[in-house]
C-alpha cells in the first residue's frame, strides 16, 4: 500500500471522526472508562509503574484514567482530532502522556512496554490481512519479555448473534446517525455505510469496512505473531469467553518464562 493509498483509508479522515464524535465517544462511554481501566489493571496483573503502549488512543479514554493510576502511558492514533482531544484532557489534569500522531503499522520502541493495550474495535481496519498481523507483529515487539498486550473488540460470534442491517442513533440536538450493515467474504468482513444528517441536511457519508474475527481466529493470530500463550474473556472482569459474551477480550503473553494472569 503507497501513502497515496493510505491517505484514503477512512480512518484517516478527521471529518469521519469529527463528525461522528458524540456517536463514538458520549460522556457516559469516557465516564465508563475509570472502571474498565480498574478491570484491565486486575486482568493484566499491571502495577501502578508501568510502561503502557495505547493503541489507537483517541480523545485518551483510557491513556488518562491510566496515566492517574500511576501508569506510564505512550498513545498513539492517526487522528489529529482525537489527538487534540486527547492532548487537552491530559494538559487540564497535567498529566504525563507521551500522545503520538502514528500508524499502528509502525514499530514503535521496540522492548519498551510491559503492557499494549487495543480497544474498542481498533483492529482488522487494514484490507490486506497480512496488514492486520503487522500490527500484531509490531505490539509484541514492542513488549518486554514477559509483557502482555490485551485486546478488546466485538466478537464474530457476538455480532452474528445480535447482527441488524440497519441501526438509527439520535443526540440530544438532533443528530442522526444511521448506520446500515452488511456481511461479506464469507462473513471474514463486514461492510458499513453511515449517514449523518440533521433536520433535511446531509452532514456526512462514509462507506467502509473492516475484518471481523472470532475467538479462535484472534487466537490464532496472536500465537502466529509470536505471543507464546493466549486467553479469551467475556468483559474486562475475566469472565469466560461464550455465546452470551458482548465483547470479546484477548490477552496474550510474549514469552514463555510467565504464565497469563487473569481469572482461572
Amino acid at each position: 500500500m503507497t501513502g497515496n493509498d493510505r491517505m484514503m483509508d477512512w480512518f484517516l479522515r478527521d471529518d469521519f471522526w469529527e463528525l461522528t464524535y458524540p456517536f463514538m465517544f458520549p460522556s457516559s462511554r469516557v465516564e465508563k472508562a475509570e472502571a474498565d481501566s480498574d478491570a484491565l489493571l486486575r486482568l493484566t496483573s499491571t502495577e501502578s509503574g508501568s510502561s503502557v503502549l495505547d493503541l489507537c488512543c483517541g480523545p485518551g479514554r483510557f491513556s488518562v484514567p491510566l496515566a492517574r493510576r500511576g501508569l506510564m502511558v505512550t498513545g498513539i492514533d492517526t487522528s489529529g482530532f482525537l489527538l487534540d482531544i486527547a492532548r487537552n484532557r491530559v494538559r487540564a489534569e497535567d498529566l504525563d502522556v507521551e500522545l503520538l500522531n502514528l500508524d499502528m503499522r509502525e514499530k514503535v520502541r521496540p522492548g519498551g512496554f510491559d503492557l499494549v493495550v487495543n480497544m474498542f474495535t481498533s483492529f482488522g481496519y487494514f484490507e490486506d490481512c497480512d496488514e492486520n498481523m503487522k500490527v500484531l507483529v509490531n505490539a509484541r515487539e514492542s513488549l518486554r519479555p514477559g509483557g502482555r498486550m490485551l485486546l478488546e473488540t466485538m466478537g464474530k460470534e457476538t455480532l452474528a448473534s445480535i447482527f441488524l442491517p440497519a441501526t438509527c442513533d439520535q443526540t440530544e440536538e438532533g443528530h442522526l446517525l444511521v448506520q446500515r450493515h452488511g456481511i461479506s467474504d464469507d462473513w471474514t468482513r463486514i461492510e458499513n455505510d453511515w449517514i449523518l444528517i440533521h433536520g433535511d441536511r446531509l452532514l456526512g457519508r462514509w462507506s467502509f469496512s473492516h475484518w471481523i474475527y472470532s475467538g479462535a481466529e484472534l487466537r490464532d493470530m496472536m500465537l502466529d505473531a509470536g505471543f507464546s500463550e493466549v486467553r479469551l474473556f467475556g468483559d474486562l472482569d475475566g469472565s469466560p469467553y461464550g455465546p452470551d459474551s458482548s465483547r470479546l477480550v484477548v490477552m496474550a503473553l510474549n514469552g514463555s518464562d510467565v504464565r497469563c494472569p487473569g481469572r482461572q
